[in-house]
């Protein structure tokens, strides 16, 4: 399908990205920046995620993969999945091999597709297909980075954290920098046959280069990228070693609800003291009806209120008249209510924490995760525990001390005061327009 737009400022962006809600509700943020700047935004991604853009006014293309097809060919609703995606050490090689290499063909004709008449694609370094499709049509693009540890895997300054082992964190401190950089490329070298599917598409479109690992130097831009995160996530000083330049945008605190509270949840939160809130995210919600009950009876122990969010896992008639299960609600709206959060450390719901000035007891489970809670540790917010702890006196004893450790909430308002409390998707629209005015004056 051949698309057209006005030769005036107003140009036409594809967006595209891969993952759970928590990785599309950013970048339909930032299509809704863009429309405001008068663009054209277009999201191209899973089908699954089209009535959602559409519910915010932003022009969809379908991009695969789809998750109809994921359920059908593996036999796997997304649950399933994604607990297999999160196994410790396999998850990754899964995701790759049974999610991403079977359809690279289908995955780059319809983002190709979705950029006909475009002016610019974004992209994270999630896709690392989108380089390729962007060098195809000889047509300019962005990275906009969602997750810091995709950006520091280029850095050997502030590496990031992939593992929830304590031995594999320490690593690059006990060998240190220039060790870990020349590890860290043997690494990358030795894993060459498992990028072969993503070769075999650069060698398609005239863009394969042996020295390069498609998965980790191809998804920077050349034009340099856009962190939809605060500065105070990597390592003082700054890195020199990051891949070109960076602007950091802030915090994306879109997070997708266009309903306010609903009046139950209100009246809840206006009964008596602050909550705690726990969620599990939109990517591991399927644990809610494993852990939420325990934590429950926990709550109850310690003498505080609580609210659960828990997907389709709600906890109706199980809960005392302290306590409360909901299926979603907006964050955003939320914390500012509560006392504290407990977490997966997705990137979305930590900042919203940090934004709200409450502390945070993360859980990293897998992917980006345990980078995201070391990062958020660091500045002094933020409690870990790690999840083979959740039903144990460790647990408690941590959530004992998230609700009573008077430092703990001391810093995290003061962190509030310290991190860019503008929308990072507002930031960062601003900053592809004036790319554009330069790629393609009016």
């Amino acid at each position: 399908m051949k698309y057209s737009h006005s030769p005036s400022a107003s140009k036409r962006i594809v967006l595209t990205t891969f993952g759970t809600h928590g990785d599309i509700v950013p970048f339909i943020g930032l299509g809704k920046a863009l429309k405001a700047l008068g663009h054209h935004p277009v999201l191209a991604t899973s089908s699954y995620f089209e009535p959602l853009a559409r519910e915010h006014g932003i022009e969809f293309a379908p991009a695969a993969p789809h998750h109809s097809q994921l359920d059908k060919d593996l036999g796997m609703d997304q649950g399933e999945r994604l607990r297999r995606v999160f196994q410790p050490v396999v998850g990754g090689k899964f995701m790759m091999e049974k999610m991403i290499y079977p359809y690279m063909d289908q995955i780059c004709s319809e983002l190709d597709a979705a950029c006909e008449g475009a002016d610019l694609l974004v992209a994270p370094p999630t896709t690392p297909w989108a380089h390729m499709v962007a060098f195809k049509r000889k047509m300019p693009w962005k990275s906009v980075i969602v997750q810091a540890i995709t950006l520091s895997l280029q850095s050997a300054q502030d590496p990031p954290v992939m593992t929830n082992f304590l031995s594999m964190r320490k690593l690059p401190g006990w060998i240190g920098e220039e060790r870990y950089r020349r590890l860290f490329k043997i690494m990358r070298d030795s894993g060459r046959a498992f990028i072969g599917p993503l070769d075999v598409k650069a060698k398609e479109y005239g863009l394969f280069d042996k020295a390069i690992n498609p998965l980790i130097e191809g998804t920077i831009s050349p034009l340099g990228s856009i962190a939809l995160f605060v500065p105070q996530m990597m390592r003082t000083p700054m890195p020199t070693d990051l891949p070109g330049h960076v602007d950091f945008a802030g915090f994306n605190f879109f997070d997708g609800n266009a309903a306010p509270l609903s009046d139950d949840l209100k009246e809840f939160l206006d009964k008596g003291d602050p909550p705690i809130v726990f969620s599990l995210g939109s990517s591991l919600w399927f644990h809610a009806d494993r852990l939420y009950p325990g934590w429950s009876k926990l709550c109850s122990k310690l003498g505080v209120r609580a609210i659960f969010l828990a997907g389709d896992k709600a906890l109706q008639g199980q809960l005392p008249p302290t306590q409360m299960s909901v299926a979603w609600a907006s964050v955003g709206e939320l914390f500012p209510r509560c006392k504290a959060v407990v977490n997966t450390a997705g990137c979305g719901i930590t900042s919203q924490a940090m934004k709200a000035g409450i502390p945070q007891l993360l859980i990293p489970f897998g992917m980006d995760q345990p980078d995201n809670t070391a990062r958020i540790v660091r500045m002094g917010a933020a409690l870990t525990v790690p999840p083979s702890k959740l039903q144990s006196r460790t647990f408690e004893s941590t959530l004992e001390r998230l609700i009573n450790d008077t430092t703990l909430h001391d810093n995290a308002r003061k962190l509030r005061t310290e991190i860019n409390q503008t929308c990072g998707t507002v930031t960062a629209a601003r900053l592809l327009d004036e790319e554009l005015r330069k790629l393609l004056p009016a």
